[in-house]
């Protein structure tokens, strides 16, 4: 099955893609939250996906934030245009894990905490 990961932000999104063959998930693209409904259609027809995973925000103590309700309602959002399933996941600590891995070049990290999204999940769900 193909996977395609999901980073949820305030003006942009990250994604992934990855399978449960090989249990990998790479960092795809970065698309403006403007033009994410429009985009994510074809991405899903051109890629094979069969399911989503979409990051969910808590704090430390896993509590919900702010950030969290905005996801809930992208969430709703996603589900009016796509019918697929869609898997929400822990996403604590996958921005400060992105940022390491791309410190020392001059890109955005959020393809990069859509594939750690990604990888938590099909690990834990698929080993």
């Amino acid at each position: 099955m193909r996977f395609l990961g999901i980073d949820h932000g305030d003006s942009k999104i990250g994604l992934a893609l990855g399978d449960d063959e090989v249990k990998l998930a790479l960092p795809f693209k970065i698309v403006k939250t403007k033009d994410f409904f429009q985009e994510i259609k074809n991405i899903i027809k051109e890629e094979g996906i069969d399911e989503i995973v979409l990051g969910l925000p808590k704090n430390l103590n896993n509590e919900e934030t702010q950030q969290t309700h905005k996801v809930y309602n992208f969430l709703n959002e996603l589900r009016k245009v796509i019918h697929l399933p869609i898997h929400l996941e822990d996403e604590r600590r996958t921005s400060i894990m992105a940022k390491n891995l791309k410190r020392d070049r001059k890109q955005d990290e959020d393809d990069s905490a859509a594939a750690i999204i990604l990888d938590s999940f099909l690990k834990r769900s698929h080993n």
